[in-house]
């Protein structure tokens, strides 16, 4: 048996490499799309709809509307509600601002009032 013991030769060498170096840009592309995928799914979670601060009162509001069908209480605080699972922490909050607050009942009537770093309902 005749053994060649020159080893790889340039021509060789250039077309393994090359086939190497395609591997790897093929793989780079579909790491890259796989992470921007993934950051534009987090940014759309994180992104959803801010709410107005009258809106976060009528949210708090129907929160009370219903809670208040079940538990006949005149002062219902969005502690309350958050606690029993009636309204949810995004529907309290306005472009990063946390509102906390409480719905007075009166004769049927709802009355909410919120307080918000940037934002308090008059006569809170």
């Amino acid at each position: 048996m005749l053994l060649n013991n020159q080893g790889w030769s340039l021509k060789e060498m250039l077309f393994l490499t090359s086939i190497l170096l395609v591997a790897m840009l093929v793989v780079v592309f579909l790491i890259n799309g796989l992470y921007n995928n993934l950051e534009s799914s987090n940014k759309s979670n994180h992104e959803s709809k801010t709410y107005t601060y009258q809106e976060i009162e009528n949210n708090l509001k129907e929160a009370a509307k219903k809670y208040y069908k079940k538990e006949s209480i005149n002062l219902i605080t969005s502690e309350d509600l958050l606690e029993m699972k009636y309204i949810d922490l995004k529907k309290l909050t306005s472009s990063n601002d946390i509102c906390e607050g409480y719905v007075l009942v009166e004769e049927k009537e709802f009355f909410p009032f919120i307080t918000c770093s940037k934002y308090e309902t008059e006569g809170y």
